[in-house]
């Protein structure tokens, strides 16, 4: 999961826990928090930072309801709601939190690359791949959601499923093929960044009506 402490202000970090552990089920609503008195974001943000290098989960959700509380139109204190939820593993709430993040900052690749991840978590599938999809157009190159993408198709249809894409992509172009397959196996394998943007950079020289017959695919295959 991205949190707060690699969201636009240091490197990022994927996890693929969930390809070890599978999807978690959810945890019961929380109470509404107190409204608070205005204060500067950079305030706000620190203390979001605090809350979520301490991994207090329940205090960060009660921090991001105050901080949305005193600024509703803050994206940001969508954001750290929804982080806070998916690590309760609230995923309907965290869904909920990311895409009131996403419409108020539409082109933030962090939220759609976690509205993803909340999605995938909570096996919706198709639209967890269509979330990170987005964020990959945005910003073509934010390796997390190119990532994901093969993550979440690898989690649904296996070894054997990722071959056959691997196939069908290399019938689309070589190229593509062997960048994709270096990303999910040789990064997923070495958590070497390098290989990842590598990877990243040959995918940002193919078509677009490449790209978007081999997500198509991808989609076709987890219905």
């Amino acid at each position: 999961m991205l949190g707060l402490a690699r969201r636009r202000f240091a490197p990022w970090l994927v996890c693929v826990a969930w390809l070890i552990c599978g999807p978690a089920q959810g945890l019961a609503a929380e109470a509404p928090a107190a409204v608070p008195a205005a204060r500067p974001e950079a305030d706000w943000i620190a203390q979001a930072r605090a809350l979520e290098s301490r991994h207090d989960w329940q205090g960060l959700l009660a921090w991001g309801r105050q901080w949305a509380a005193a600024d509703a139109k803050s994206a940001i204190a969508w954001f750290v709601q929804g982080r806070a939820l998916s690590e309760l593993r609230q995923y309907p709430q965290a869904i909920a939190a990311y895409q009131r993040s996403i419409a108020l900052e539409p082109n933030d690749v962090y939220a759609r690359n976690n509205l993803g991840n909340a999605l995938r978590d909570s096996r919706h599938y198709r639209e967890a791949m269509l979330a990170y999809r987005e964020a990959a157009r945005i910003d073509p190159d934010y390796v997390p959601a190119w990532h994901n993408i093969g993550l979440t198709y690898y989690g649904v249809k296996g070894e054997s499923g990722l071959m056959d894409a691997w196939v069908q992509a290399r019938l689309i172009n070589p190229e593509m093929a062997n960048a994709w397959y270096r990303l999910m196996i040789e990064y997923s394998r070495t958590g070497n960044e390098a290989i990842a943007r590598d990877a990243v950079r040959v995918l940002r020289r193919v078509k677009p009506g490449e790209i978007d017959r081999l997500f198509n695919f991808l989609l076709s295959r987890i219905g």
